[in-house]
């Protein structure tokens, strides 16, 4: 068994992909957190909740957080805790997943004599676990400040009692007919000592029977993501409608040449398309054909298998770049892909919504250049199937 853990990043996803799961992780951390505590009293503008939970908020992240001590310490002056808070932005950091620029925690408890900790959620990478490093302090510091200057201000720890190793399955299948796979999201409290207090980490984690090339780990990883998107965007559809739609999808071709039996048959093209015929065959209870990059008989009586059983007019056995062919059977595996995800145990009741709601504190224009989210998730899936091609 072979087992490789990414974060979103390191496997290849766009940064607004790698937010967009971070969202997901925020999510399944929030309810594995309360139901670890016996129940949380979740705070929001106007109530005394005991619990903050940075994602839940209906206004900015320092706006929100000086809601929350505000309320607990009511001498606090709750405007200079806000501007106090986003005068300690930071700059913005193109290794960091979510780009955040404010020392809000992710997770708050305000249970004097009781809990009084706090809790960051980062991607386990180099730069994941610096930038949590750095939020923790950040907001020591903040902390230590208040509790010079206002004596009923009670300080918030480094969170302990708080200590997660889990990991949800969240997609299976045999990618491309041949790699019988499992793909979770594993979060876990850091264990590096000097920040194994309060920091939680998570990745993105694929495990094979037998071998498994980095790049195809990855690869799996990404159809991972796209299609855990996918089911979500349709469980959000009732509030947001079409998003992320498969139907919408429109991607250039990844194939350079012709492939057939006077085609060019460079040896990729080849590779990409036997892959991608095993994944239709798979799916159908068909035989496998060898993925060696030599276009031969076999190779050209499955593609017209594939085509007659598609109702395309051309069985010839060949295809050209972005010719039907080409494009029925990247639709076939992806709609494979999409089929592969099982979101049951992440409890997605509301989870669409959230992770696709509009963030509060804006757009950052230096995430990347913005735009829609179907334009963004149709480079997404571009990138993916080249990525495949380029690889197999």
């Amino acid at each position: 068994m072979a087992k490789v853990c990414r974060t979103p990043l390191e496997a290849g996803a766009p940064r607004w992909a790698a937010a967009k799961v971070a969202r997901i992780v925020e999510w399944i951390v929030k309810q594995d957190y309360c139901f670890s505590k016996g129940g949380c009293n979740e705070f929001a503008r106007g109530n005394t909740g005991t619990d903050f939970f940075d994602e839940a908020s209906d206004t900015t992240r320092c706006r929100f957080l000086a809601s929350f001590l505000a309320t607990h310490t009511p001498s606090l002056d709750e405007t200079f805790i806000s501007g106090s808070c986003e005068m300690r932005k930071k700059p913005v950091d193109p290794e960091d997943d979510e780009n955040e620029r404010f020392a809000v925690p992710d997770v708050i408890t305000h249970q004097p004599g009781m809990r009084m900790e706090f809790y960051e959620i980062k991607p386990n990478s180099d730069s994941g676990r610096r930038a949590g490093r750095t939020k923790i302090e950040t907001f020591l510091s903040l902390t230590d400040f208040l509790a010079q200057t206002d004596p009923n201000f009670v300080k918030y720890e480094i969170g302990t009692q708080f200590d997660p190793d889990r990991s949800i399955v969240f997609y299976r299948r045999n990618y491309l007919g041949i790699v019988p796979c499992s793909v979770s999201l594993h979060y876990r409290r850091a264990t590096e000592p000097e920040i194994a207090k309060g920091l939680i980490v998570y990745e993105i984690c694929v495990e094979v029977d037998g071998e498994l090339l980095e790049a195809l780990a990855k690869a799996i990883i990404v159809s991972a993501i796209i299609a855990a998107f996918v089911a979500l965007a349709l469980i959000a559809a009732e509030l947001f409608g079409t998003i992320l739609a498969p139907a919408l999808l429109v991607f250039n071709s990844p194939v350079g040449g012709s492939v057939g039996p006077d085609g060019n048959n460079d040896s990729q093209d080849v590779r990409f398309l036997q892959a991608l015929i095993n994944d239709w065959r798979d799916s159908t209870g068909g035989s496998l054909i060898a993925v060696d990059g030599s276009f031969s008989e076999e190779t050209a009586g499955a593609l017209a298998e594939f085509q007659a059983a598609s109702g395309l007019e051309d069985t010839a056995g060949s295809l050209t770049p972005g010719d039907v062919t080409e494009t029925a059977l990247e639709t076939t595996h992806l709609n494979n892909v999409f089929a592969a995800a099982d979101l049951g145990e992440m409890q997605p009741d509301g989870l669409g919504a959230f992770v696709f709601r509009e963030d509060p504190d804006g757009v950052d224009p230096e995430l990347e250049e913005e735009q829609d989210q179907q334009t963004a998730f149709n480079a997404f899936v571009q990138q993916y199937l080249q990525d495949v091609r380029d690889n197999v």
